[in-house]
């Protein structure tokens, strides 16, 4: 089965983009020593692109586009509700 030509891809970088902010954000507050609320933006930052992934088409989904959409959103979303479980059970020290 042959590649799929380059400019068939899709290219838009906004909806990874407002991922990668979230992300960002969670890293300074994390800097700042605040890790269960980081690790509860980064929780969110996931669930954010399975989101984005779900409700936008290929076309407009852009850069969050990896493999079929199902496998997209189920993966972001697992690794989403996981992260934020594990912010909300482990105890502060």
């Amino acid at each position: 089965m042959p590649d799929k030509p380059p400019e068939s891809y899709p290219l838009n970088p906004w909806p990874l983009v407002a991922v990668i902010c979230v992300v960002l954000g969670a890293v300074v507050t994390a800097l700042f020593g605040h890790w269960r609320l980081a690790s509860t933006l980064i929780a969110a930052a996931l669930l954010l692109g399975a989101l984005l992934r779900l409700v936008l088409p290929r076309s407009v989904a852009g850069l969050l586009v990896i493999r079929r959409k199902w496998i997209d959103v189920t993966v972001m979303a697992v690794l989403g509700v996981a992260t934020a479980a594990v912010a909300a059970i482990v105890p502060p020290n």
